[in-house]
């Protein structure tokens, strides 16, 4: 499956588009370490990684195996942070979230996870949605179980040799 590199949407609060080289200042400045705690990698600090990271996730949108959009507010069209649906198969997909500091404890992520939810159900022909979650990340956690979503099991993600994130797998039917 190939996506297009046009692919937008809104919600109640939120415009979704395809990332792009327009919001990498904006994701570089944004994505810091507190926001990066729970996410499986860590920021380097050096732009030309966030290039990299544009780059890369315009090539899984061209192989049909992710979609990767940064997140506008509807209102101001500020930058508010990026989500996903990875790991696309004609089984499941994965998605995942972050926001800035900034734009947290709003109800935004859960209206994120739903928008994700609700375009995924319309766009792609997959059984099960999946929702990792660090097993810390109470907020992530909270968004899971108030949209549906069921604990499946539990696994360890090496992220570097200093990072293990310990993570809660929730599931959800799209059927």
């Amino acid at each position: 499956m190939k996506f297009q590199r046009d692919i937008q949407f809104t919600s109640q609060r939120l415009h979704f588009e395809i990332v792009s080289d327009q919001y990498v200042q904006d994701i570089f400045r944004e994505l810091t370490p507190e926001v990066a705690k729970f996410l499986p990698f860590v920021p380097t600090g050096k732009i030309e990684d966030t290039y990299g990271f544009v780059s890369y996730s315009l090539n899984q949108l061209k192989k049909g195996e992710d979609i990767t959009f940064v997140v506008l507010d509807r209102e101001t069209n500020s930058f508010v942070g990026c989500c996903g649906i990875h790991e696309i198969t004609s089984e499941s997909a994965s998605l995942g979230i972050w926001l800035k500091v900034s734009a947290s404890g709003k109800g935004l992520g859960t209206e994120l996870i739903q928008a994700l939810e609700d375009y995924a159900n319309e766009s792609l022909s997959i059984d099960c949605l999946i929702y990792n979650v660090d097993k810390n990340n109470k907020g992530s956690i909270k968004i899971a179980e108030k949209l549906g979503f069921v604990y499946y099991k539990s696994f360890l993600r090496k992220v570097s040799e200093e990072k293990v994130l310990d993570m809660l797998q929730y599931v959800k039917s799209t059927n």
